[in-house]
């Protein structure tokens, strides 16, 4: 007995086979089913503006900060940062270890080499990561400027007395006074303003009216005028100068004060 097919029946095997023809032919041509969905590959994190750093002049001391740039991608995204020390031109970069936050503060090994920050971001469907372009040169620290008052100058921060001058110099036996000239600093290299300067002759062959307190520009005058016994230096070739600076209030021998002795010549 003779069996036919319906129609609905012969559709579908038509349908099969086309399906079966279109799947060979794109094998032929070396395509293969990707591992991820597009809809994964379409939204895990894609960097679209690269970061940037807040400043791209640096100097040794300074905080830089990176900025993430545009990313596309399912929120939330996460930043991780590795920032990079790379040679003057830019290139042979290499992780700072430890530098792994978003702000860095620029280190003395930096010096003429150059900056990038590389970002990374990630979600849940993946990660990718983007580097910023690189700084200028890092440049040595820029001195500080401007006086700082006495009262801010705390342990362990100590005075430094940088610079005596005398005038005359060299003095004489007819010589009546003697002008010193001190010059204060506190630990960074800025003048100090307020500090009490003490000046002594070692021997005692002078006298002065005290302590005179450092003007904006870190510099206090003291007078030195000659005593009674004074013409005993023509025995010496220096006179030795005993030179103390300090904070009001503070022991003598303590606190931030520092000493320093100096000789000027005598003709």
């Amino acid at each position: 007995m003779r069996t036919t097919s319906s129609p609905r029946r012969v559709r579908l095997g038509v349908l099969i086979g086309l399906a079966s023809a279109a799947a060979a032919a794109f094998v032929a041509l070396g395509y293969a089913a990707p591992n991820q969905t597009s809809a994964q590959l379409q939204y895990a994190p894609v960097n679209t503006a690269p970061p940037t750093i807040s400043d791209t002049t640096p100097q040794v001391g300074q905080t830089l900060t990176a900025a993430n740039g545009t990313w596309t991608g399912d929120a939330p995204i996460v930043f991780t940062y590795q920032w990079l020390r790379c040679n003057a031109g830019g290139q042979s970069c290499v992780s700072i270890p430890g530098a792994t936050s978003q702000s860095y503060t620029v280190q003395p090994a930096d010096l003429n080499n150059t900056l990038r920050v590389r970002v990374t971001g990630t979600n849940a469907s993946g990660s990718s990561a983007a580097e910023s372009a690189a700084t200028s040169r890092v440049a040595a620290a820029t001195p500080p400027t401007g006086a700082v008052p006495i009262a801010a100058v705390v342990l362990p921060n100590r005075l430094n007395i940088d610079q005596v001058r005398f005038s005359p110099n060299p003095i004489r036996l007819s010589t009546r006074t003697i002008d010193v000239r001190v010059h204060v600093l506190e630990q960074s290299g800025r003048p100090v303003s307020g500090a009490l300067v003490f000046v002594r002759s070692t021997p005692l062959v002078t006298s002065s009216a005290g302590e005179a307190a450092t003007g904006n520009d870190g510099w206090a005058t003291v007078r030195l005028a000659a005593r009674s016994n004074y013409s005993i230096i023509r025995f010496q070739d220096n006179l030795q100068i005993f030179v103390r600076a300090r904070k009001a209030g503070e022991n003598l021998q303590a606190g931030v004060s520092s000493r320093r002795l100096v000789q000027v010549s005598i003709g």
